[in-house]
């Protein structure tokens, strides 16, 4: 099936997206939750 490739790949993106975010911006994650 297609579900578990697309949210295989969703997530991959997501968390790479997250890593570069933090990766530039390193205070724009740990800020929020604090």
């Amino acid at each position: 099936s297609v579900a578990p490739v697309l949210s295989t790949l969703w997530f991959g993106a997501l968390a790479g997206l997250l890593i570069e975010i933090n990766r530039l911006f390193p205070d724009a994650l740990s800020f929020p939750f604090f």
